[in-house]
């Protein structure tokens, strides 16, 4: 009897273990604990969770998670729990566009304005694929919106706001700047294409081929989603909600769960619905105008992680992030899903990737350190975008950081050949000839070297700008005022006030992407009567005095 009871209490033990840490595991028992611990360590702490998978040859051979999908409730994250995975959206927003190129319905170097006649005014051609490896050179939507004060808006007011765009801000095909327009755009031109709405081409063509029953996609913002984990922010220890309020779907607006995903990361190594050359087609990485690679594809970032080759993307929204990884020689892929906002997930996927692939890893190699000239040559600025630039100058043989009006400086380590270490998680910074690239978790911003000083501006008056300015395209005003000696940009959709401070005669910046620089334009009799705003992804958005 004693053995019996014992017996069965060890079982429901077992049970309870498995239930609570959610772990279903093919692999040696060394490994998965080793993945448990990395787990455990970022993860532990929050309410809030996370939920991660390995696949491996077409098999799910790990799955782990904890926290809850809804604090309300104290609802566990299942495998079944859907999440807004934002960016990662981008692949299957591609993969049918590869569909429909393969049906004959588009051709991924058409000009965009056959589709999309709205924007004939634009003077270069833009093609579908410029749209896809982030070259076309419009403005991001997301920052659009912050110019003009909008905080949330449906489908159709955004689309109405990007096929009003009247100017890019550089070239297509000469630089290359992440955002996500080209894909809001590329989901009309496949509804235009398809001859029927995105979510039903992606449903029929993709979706329901795979059996990802869980998996909508979302015009709308808000829309109730069965089995969501909802978007939590925690502040000073409460915890509150943090919804997803703009329409980006093509770009974003995918809801999914890990179920799911491990059925759309099995079909990535071995396909079932499309042609494994549409995946290969995605990896081609994108060459610029000058000749320049980038690393990145259509809807996949492609990388080199301590020798091994890797498939990557990731996307964060509110607070929800999600990755996907994978690495296509070894049929190995990482999946991971969380509600928490923060960038965890990176640790345990490039962490769980060193454990699993351990015979594989190569450590960093040996590099030589740069002395001297060949470090001096890296002194001066680079423009990240307008109206921010990051400064270097070279002390004692050493790379140190520079902030605009500060003599404040900061090292910046060399931890390769041509790279250095920036200090913030899953940031570092590379050179090349005439610029660096900012490689910014998983995304690359390209910064051109300039021969811009800062000069600070004497007997500056401020009177002059003070008054209220509009842009009627976008039926949108700023206020500019002079608070405690400082000129201030002022939004009435805006809670804060943007500082402005002096970069260059009639010229200001700020600490905000969307509102980096503003340039003042005077009449002939030398009164300020406009300004034209840029920053990162927009270019002269102009404003005109009122007053």
């Amino acid at each position: 009897m004693n053995f019996v009871f014992r017996t069965l209490c060890i079982l429901s033990l077992f049970v309870l273990s498995t239930s609570a840490f959610s772990q279903v595991t093919s692999l040696a028992v060394e490994t998965s604990g080793k993945i448990d611990a990395l787990f455990d360590q970022y993860e532990q702490g929050d309410k809030r969770g996370s939920i991660m998978s390995v696949v491996k040859n077409g098999e799910v051979v790990y799955t782990n998670r904890m926290g809850f999908a809804n604090l309300e409730n104290q609802d566990p994250i299942r495998n079944t729990s859907v999440f807004n995975i934002a960016s990662n959206s981008k692949q299957f927003t591609m993969f049918l566009a590869l569909i429909l190129e393969e049906e004959g319905k588009l051709a991924l170097d058409d000009d965009i304005r056959l589709y999309l006649p709205e924007l004939k005014h634009l003077p270069n051609k833009i093609s579908i694929r410029q749209l896809a490896n982030h070259t076309h050179g419009l403005p991001n939507v997301d920052e659009l919106l912050q110019a003009i004060g909008r905080s949330s808006m449906n489908r159709e007011e955004l689309l109405d706001v990007l096929l009003s765009i009247e100017k890019g801000c550089f070239l297509p095909g000469e630089q290359h700047f992440y955002n996500n327009t080209g894909f809001v755009l590329l989901s009309l031109i496949i509804e235009r294409a398809g001859g029927s709405s995105f979510e039903k081409q992606l449903q029929e063509k993709v979706l329901t081929p795979l059996k990802m029953n869980s998996t909508k996609v979302l015009g709308e913002p808000n829309i109730p989603v069965q089995n969501l984990a909802h978007s939590y922010t925690l502040v000073d220890s409460s915890y509150s909600t943090n919804p997803v309020t703009i329409s980006t779907m093509g770009a974003s607006g995918v809801y999914t769960s890990i179920e799911d995903l491990n059925l759309w990361v099995k079909n990535f190594q071995n396909p079932t619905v499309g042609k494994k050359a549409f995946y290969e087609t995605m990896q081609g990485i994108t060459t610029l105008k000058s000749g320049q690679k980038t690393n990145y594809g259509l809807g996949f970032q492609c990388d080199r992680y301590k020798g091994i080759d890797v498939v990557f993307h990731g996307g964060g929204t509110g607070s929800y992030r999600s990755y996907i990884l994978h690495a296509p020689a070894h049929q190995l892929s990482l999946v991971f899903l969380s509600n928490k906002g923060d960038m965890s997930g990176l640790d345990i996927m490039y962490g769980s990737l060193d454990i699993l692939l351990q015979e594989f890893i190569q450590e960093e190699e040996s590099f030589s350190v740069l002395k001297g000239e060949a470090l001096e040559k890296l002194e001066g600025s680079y423009e990240v975008y307008p109206g921010k630039y990051f400064n270097f100058v070279v002390e004692n043989d050493k790379l140190y950081f520079q902030f605009l009006e500060s003599k404040e400086k900061y090292h910046f380590p060399q931890i390769g050949e041509d790279s250095f270490d920036y200090p913030a998680a899953h940031h570092k910074i590379s050179f090349y000839d005439g610029g660096l690239i900012l490689h910014q978790a998983d995304m690359d911003y390209y910064c051109p070297k300039t021969d811009f000083k800062w000069e600070a501006l004497k007997d500056l008056n401020l009177d002059k700008y003070v008054g209220t300015y509009t842009n009627k395209l976008y039926n949108t005003s700023y206020e500019l005022v002079i608070k405690k000696g400082q000129l201030v940009a002022l939004h009435s959709n805006n809670d804060y006030d943007i500082v402005l401070s002096p970069l260059e005669k009639d010229c200001f910046y700020s600490g905000y992407g969307y509102f980096s620089r503003i340039d003042f334009k005077s009449n002939e009799a030398n009164r300020i009567e406009s300004f034209q705003l840029s920053g990162q992804s927009i270019n002269k958005l102009s404003f005109t005095r009122v007053d």
